[in-house]
This record gives structure tokens, sequence and C-alpha cells, in this order.
């Protein structure tokens, strides 16, 4: 929006440059997109009060330091008013004021009105609505002007389905309205769209010696859903539709008044006809000023703070202890004393607010049911622990997301969940159920981040809510990995991944049982397939998570082209069976000895299986690590041929074995004995092919 920075300055009265002005402005208010004679400001909806020259000459006034003196226009109201008006819809129109002014000429605006309306983009049309659009420039309020001898009454009303009304514009536009739209009519017709355009039928032209001076004030809703509709942006609808202050009706058609006189050389009457039956008056704001030090985190004194809030036209003065700041109507984003703290933060420079980090506890001491400082240390203990989880994730490549915490009905439907907590006012079917899992929120974040790259690992930690009856949330860690393309070995990465957190938390004797049923939730067993799937247990068969490959069924209905796997871990228990003390292990003396093995085995083998044989046929405790690092699926039916007419196998495996002596270096022969000793084993035991 253009301004005038002349202009500004005759309100203000500052000795600042252009230049100056706007790199205040854009500081500490408004951005201004261009400086110069004319200043191109950025104003937000939130600052109705600086759509004007006088808005903005009062904030350059406040950054400045300079107190603000802004001009008075007092009026009187008609008590034998000149035009009939009648407001059918109070909440639509709050305040309807009038004004009539006669003995007009109807002519060209001086040369310094026509200036300065076309420095801010606005055509001169003739002297009376050329006053009008100055007046609106000048103080916000937008007017408009009726030819007093083609209006019989004033009436501010809805309009009628399917009426039709002529715009005030070059080509004579036609509008339909609806009942949702206000007009200003007569007795017979609509006048004008209200807050947005003026009818053709009501004009000034030449003839015009009279007019009916309006100035309202219209809800900004109501305004702007017309414009919308209408597809009418204007002026005074921009204006209506961020808020106009009801009380500036008055002071405008005073100052019309006055201009009309000068460049028209009409008459005013002595009173305005003013419709106002609720009037809004200002606010008073209690302010703690140790409060706002402590909320702006700099030591402000209370003279600095009544200084800046004087500034910005803000009534100070002291009660019990405290400031009451009488905040004027035109102001209607400080409805709060954190509003003020606000503007003090703003006027004295966010920049010059040092930085420093917050001091914050890491538990909310209020949210403990016993005060027992033990049980807080517990609590502490465990975020510790989930901290470092997260992190250990993170270093290995796995980003963490943050989810809301319900689940929609199509997840529910595809999932086949049953006695979920539903709440009472969802704000949308996407938000309808509390999850009980962590794994459906993460298979959508798959998908959805997998349109920007090949492959998606991802981890959250997170409440889940358990079914009806059981009255409880549990702590989960839910981990996903998907890619665009089909690969089988999703599963084995990601156990990779489960293997690394159970090691690196120090459960020993932790293993994967895949004999179902599954005694985990619905929400992760549901989204995988049967075959690929496995509850994780301690050494003492506890449950503590589950992790399954992604069912094709579910996979196709999220898009997820290239397959996923899914983790779930109690984090609770994963904490609690990690070992808090970490024993010393020696370097070793002597040197390992590294040989690799690839087979050729059955799909339905399992690794462990092969470990185990491997460590079932080291009968001189040789091994000291089975690492496997590759399994390759063949997709579809097909199978795996070694050469000639050996059988079919389902997939390959290969792993490196890991030799070493804590008492001597190991010999060649002792290793080769060892090896032939495996693969012998491996053949008879799982059915191995040994490549």
């Amino acid at each position: 929006m253009k301004f005038s920075y002349e202009w500004i300055k005759e309100f203000a009265g500052v000795s600042l440059s252009a230049d100056e002005a706007a790199a205040l402005l854009t500081a500490k208010a408004f951005e201004v997109k261009e400086a110069g004679p004319v200043l191109d400001i950025d104003i937000l909806p939130n600052r109705p009060d600086a759509l004007s020259h006088l808005g903005v000459a009062r904030e350059v006034c406040a950054l400045s330091g300079q107190r603000f003196a802004a001009p008075v226009y007092e009026y009187t109201v008609s008590e034998r008013p000149g035009v009939s008006v009648e407001v059918r819809d109070a909440d639509a129109c709050p305040r309807y004021s009038a004004l009539i002014v006669r003995g007009l000429t109807i002519g060209p605006s001086p040369a310094w009105l026509r200036e300065r309306l076309e420095a801010c983009g606005v055509q001169s049309i003739n002297n009376v609505v050329d006053v009008t659009n100055y007046v609106m420039l000048e103080l916000g309020q937008p007017m408009h002007a009726f030819d007093r001898a083609l209006v019989d009454r004033i009436v501010v009303r809805r309009a009628e389905a399917g009426e039709r009304i002529q715009a005030l514009d070059g080509a004579r536009t036609e509008y339909t309205l609806d009942e949702s739209m206000l007009v200003i009519a007569d007795s017979k017709q609509a006048l004008a769209i209200a807050g947005i355009k003026g009818g053709a039928g009501t004009g000034i032209s030449d003839a015009t010696t009279e007019v009916i001076l309006e100035a309202a004030t219209f809800n900004p809703e109501v305004v702007r859903a017309a414009s919308r509709k209408l597809g009418l942006r204007t002026d005074a609808s921009i204006r209506f539709s961020y808020g106009v202050d009801p009380n500036l009706t008055a002071p405008a058609l005073v100052r019309a008044g006055e201009l009309l006189a000068k460049v028209a050389g009409g008459t005013p009457e002595s009173g305005i006809i003013d419709v106002y039956p609720h009037p809004v008056t200002d606010r008073d704001i209690m302010l703690d000023t140790q409060h706002a030090r402590g909320l702006l985190g700099v030591s402000i004194g209370d003279a600095q703070i009544r200084s800046i809030l004087q500034s910005l036209s803000f009534d100070v003065s002291d009660h019990e202890g405290r400031m009451k700041v009488t905040v004027p109507s035109r102001r209607s984003d400080v409805v709060g004393a954190e509003d003020l703290i606000e503007e003090i933060g703003r006027v004295y420079g966010y920049d010059a607010i040092p930085a420093a980090a917050p001091v914050l506890p890491i538990f909310d001491t209020h949210s403990w049911v016993r005060e027992d400082v033990a049980v807080a240390w517990d609590e502490y203990g465990f975020i510790r622990e989930r901290s470092a989880i997260g992190r250990l994730l993170a270093g290995a490549g796995y980003a963490e997301v943050y989810n809301y915490v319900f689940i929609s009905d199509e997840l529910k439907s595809l999932l086949k969940l049953e006695g979920l907590r539903e709440l009472a006012q969802p704000q949308s079917g996407e938000y309808r159920w509390l999850r009980p899992s962590l794994v459906p929120r993460l298979l959508i974040n798959a998908r959805d981040n997998l349109r920007f790259t090949e492959q998606v690992r991802l981890f959250e930690t997170g409440h889940t809510f358990v079914r009806i009856g059981e009255g409880k949330e549990d702590a989960r860690l839910g981990i996903v990995i998907a890619t665009r393309e089909n690969d089988s070995a999703l599963f084995y990465e990601l156990k990779g991944a489960v293997d690394l957190l159970l090691q690196r938390c120090g459960i020993a004797g932790a293993y994967y049982d895949d004999a179902a049923p599954f005694t985990w939730d619905a929400g992760a067993v549901n989204a995988t397939l049967a075959g690929r799937q496995a509850l994780i247990r301690a050494d003492d068969d506890t449950v503590i998570g589950f992790m399954g490959a992604v069912h094709p069924r579910v996979a196709a209905a999220l898009k997820l082209k290239g397959g996923a796997a899914v983790a779930e871990l109690d984090l609770r228990a994963l904490v609690r069976f990690a070992q808090e003390e970490r024993e010393f292990a020696p370097l070793p003396k002597y040197p390992s000895v590294v040989r690799d093995i690839a087979l050729f085995v059955e799909q339905g083998v399992k690794i462990d299986d092969i470990v185990q044989a491997v460590h079932d046929a080291d009968r001189a405790g040789l091994v000291e690590d089975v690492d496997v690092f590759d399994i390759f699926l063949p997709t579809g039916d097909e199978k795996l041929k070694a050469d000639g007419d050996t059988p079919e196998y389902g997939k390959s495996v290969a792993f490196h074995l890991i030799f070493r002596s804590n008492e001597r270096t190991l010999t060649d022969k002792e290793v080769d004995t060892a090896e032939a000793a495996i693969k012998q084993a491996l053949q008879e035991n799982v059915g191995a092919r040994v490549r």
C-alpha cells in the first residue's frame, strides 16, 4: 500500500528522512518494500489502524521516541436529521453515520489534492469523490457520497436473493446479490454494496448540489465474504476486511465536511446523523511490569515502559502496584497484557534484547501425582535413556518425526482396528481415533517423504493408547524403513537397526520369536505380512517389541510401491532391560582370522538357525562372531539354482566368520579345520549348499 511521506511528516512532525523512516518501520513495525517520496508499505491484517497516513505517522512517532499529537475533530449528533437512517442488522453494521453537505459546486479538484491522490495510486474523479478518497487515505475510514436529490431514505439491510445493482464504475458492471450480502438501500432499491462499491443510480454528477456523506463500520467477515463471492476487491473492501475502528466514522465526516467547504464551496449541516446502538469504548488492561521484564528477558525500567506505551498513544496510570493502560479502540489487536508486552518489546527493539539460552526444568514438577523426589528422578532416567536411543538411531541414519496421536477412519479400516478410543469432538475424520500404535502414522510419513528421496528411514517416540478398559498409555518407539523400488532385504536391514539398538542398550540374550499368535497391538501386526513377522523378546521371554515387513495390501493402499518394514518397541521395557553398567573387556591380544562363507538355503531357514549351527560345529571354541552381510531373495516365484543339476533354493546368505583365540595366534591349519567342520554341519543341519 502506497503512502506519501510528505503527508506522513505533516502529521508526525519528525525530521527523519524517508529512508530513515523506512528503515525504522521495517525494523520495528511493517516491511517497507520501497522507500522514497512514496513509501510502499506491507500492512498486515492485524494492524488495521495503520491503513492510513495518520496511522503510519503515529507509528513513526512512537518508533522514533516522540509523542504524537493527533488532530481533534469535534462533532455533535443532529437532533433533526436531514434524512432517515435505519439499520436492520446491527451485527453486520455496528455503526452508521452520515452528514449532509449542501451548496456544492462539482468540478475538478485543486492540484494539491489530485497530486496526493495520484501519488497513492488513486485516480482523481471530481472534488466530492476525491475528498471521500482523501479522507480514507488520511484517516483510514472508507466513505461514500450519495446525491441527496436521488435518495429518499437510508436503509442498511441484507440483500434479497437475486437482487441486482449496477456498480459505479466505468463499465457500469451489474452484480447479482444474495442474502449473505449487505447493502445500503432506500425505499426502492439497493444504492451500494456495503463496504465494497457504490451504485451508479445515486452517483455524483455535474448537477449534484447536495450530498449525503456515508461513514460506517461493517462486519469484516460480511464484507470479506461478499467481496470474494462477487470477485470485487476495492480499497474500501480491503480496509473493512481488516477491520475499521467504529469510533472513526464521526471524525471522518467532520474532516470531509471541512474539505468539501474548502474545495467545493459546500456547507455541512451542524450535526451528524449517527446510529450507534452499542458504542465501543477504550479498554483498560492491567500490566505487571515485573512480568513484562521477565517475559522480554531484559531489564527495562518502569519509566521507559511508561514512555513507550505513551508514545503509542496509550494512556497510562498507576493502580495498586501495577500500570493501568488504556488502549484506544482503534488498536483492536491489543486485548491483553501479553499484547502490551509485545508492543513494548517491538518499540524497545528485539535486536536490543541480548540473546540468552532459556533455563527450563527437564520435567514438569506439577505433573507428578506423588510428591516424591525418587519418582521424579526415575522419570528423568527414562527421559535420558529415551534421548540416548534417539541419538543412536539418528546416528544410524534414521530421522526423527513427531506425529499427532490420532489416526483416521481410513487407517482404522485399513488395519482392521477395533476397540479404539474415540474423541468426543474430533476436528475432522483425520483426527478421530487415539492411536493404538505408532506404526500407522509412520507409514503415512514414509509415503509422504518418498516423494523426495529414494529411501526413507524414520523413527518416533511417543505414547500409544491401548484398548478401552485397560486405562493406560504406553511409551513406544516406532521405526520404519521404506524405498521407492522393490527391496526384499528391507526386513533384514531394519532387523540390523534393531540389533544395533539392543546391543548398544546392553540387552544380552534378546531373540526374535516368529511363532504366531503375536501378542502385540493390531495396529502393527495387521500392517505386516504373515511369515515376515516376529516378536522381540528379552532373555526371560518378556515381549519388548515387534517387527515385520509391511503387507502388500497395506503398501498398495498407502501407495508404498517399493514396500516397507516396521518395528515397534516398548520404550519402558527397553529402558528397564538395558544394562546400566558396562563391563570392561580387555582388547584382544592375538589377531583374528576372517573367512567368508556363502550359502544357498531354503527361504524358511532362519538366520538364527544358521548361526546356531555354526556355533554347534565349533567344538574348539574358535568362532568369536558370525556377521551376516548379505541376504538375497529372488522376486516372485523365482528360485536360485547353484549349478548343473543341483536343487533350487529360496535365498542366498553370505556372512563373515571371525576366528580368534585368547591364548595364541591361530594357524591356517586350525582355521581350515574349523571352517570345514562348520561347512559340513551347515549342509547336514540346515540343508545348505555352500557356494
